[in-house]
């Protein structure tokens, strides 16, 4: 079995390309594992701790000199990674050679992960961050944030504020770690994905080693559609749902100049490198 992750700043698109990884009949994704920050860190954690009471009973019963040596993380990372395998392997279905999960905070852990699975492929989905921002916003409506679609309000400034900054760290942060591990990672774009699918779907089967063949293809777009989930055409907005509209380029008419130049501020350079300067 052969092992990736999917990755990227919230509301970029990560479920969507998880329910199309998981509609191929080789590939099985699923979502939300966080297994560094719930599982593995608390692990390690929980070594230490032992570590600690190795040395307070060394120095009160044995003069400073305890039987067992102190656990390192390296004695721990495969029982960590065992279990986490045992996890994702819990959705099984036949024929199925390639297993992985979507958690969009993977940015952050990206080399605990290959600590981990040093031979794992890793997933980006990038999207520009004034689609992420609407989304985000839209999101904390749900949530409870009755004015974060109210322009001007203090909720919405710090929520567009806050998506600005997660969209630039997860940019950062994976750039950095694919610069460094090349042929591990590949990045994504949703709105090729939105535009050719059938393209971009070809070319993530193949960085992970499963057929692109065009009936798979047509098949995973099927499955994972916007109205299959939705329950309504794309574009058909419903704001209380998960699945509100799935359009490319909601952000225009949506967001007001304050909250354009929040963005801007803060994620330009990096939107300019990833093709989301002007009106693209």
């Amino acid at each position: 079995m052969r092992y990736f992750f999917v990755c990227g700043a919230p509301k970029s698109g990560t479920t969507w390309l998880q329910r199309l990884l998981d509609a191929h009949p080789a590939v099985v994704c699923s979502g939300e594992g966080h297994f560094i920050e719930r599982l593995a860190a608390p692990m390690f954690q929980v070594g230490k701790q032992y570590n600690a009471h190795l040395q307070l009973v060394a120095e009160r019963v044995y003069e400073g000199h305890p039987y067992y040596n102190a656990l390192e993380e390296r004695d721990l990372a495969p029982l960590v990674r065992s279990f986490i395998i045992t996890l994702m392997a819990r959705r099984h279905k036949p024929g199925a050679v390639v297993i992985g999960d979507k958690t969009p905070r993977y940015t952050e852990f990206l080399n605990q992960l290959r600590t981990l699975f040093p031979e794992a492929r890793f997933l980006h989905m990038v999207r520009d961050p004034r689609d992420v921002t609407v989304s985000l916003l839209h999101h904390g409506l749900r949530a409870g944030y009755a004015d974060a679609l109210t322009s001007g309000s203090r909720v919405q400034a710090e929520l567009t504020a806050n998506a600005a900054q997660a969209w630039l760290k997860a940019q950062v942060l994976f750039a950095r770690f694919s610069e460094a591990n090349p042929e591990q990672c590949l990045e994504l774009r949703y709105e090729d994905l939105s535009v050719s699918p059938d393209d971009v779907l070809a070319r993530t089967f193949r960085f992970l080693g499963v057929s692109d063949a065009p009936d798979i293809i047509g098949a995973a777009k099927e499955s994972a559609s916007f109205e299959k989930w939705a329950g309504r055409k794309r574009g058909d907005e419903d704001k209380t749902s998960f699945f509100r509209k799935g359009l490319v380029g909601d952000w225009k008419g949506s967001l007001d100049q304050a909250a354009l130049n929040r963005i801007a501020d803060t994620c330009s350079s990096w939107m300019e490198r990833k093709g989301y300067n002007g009106e693209g």
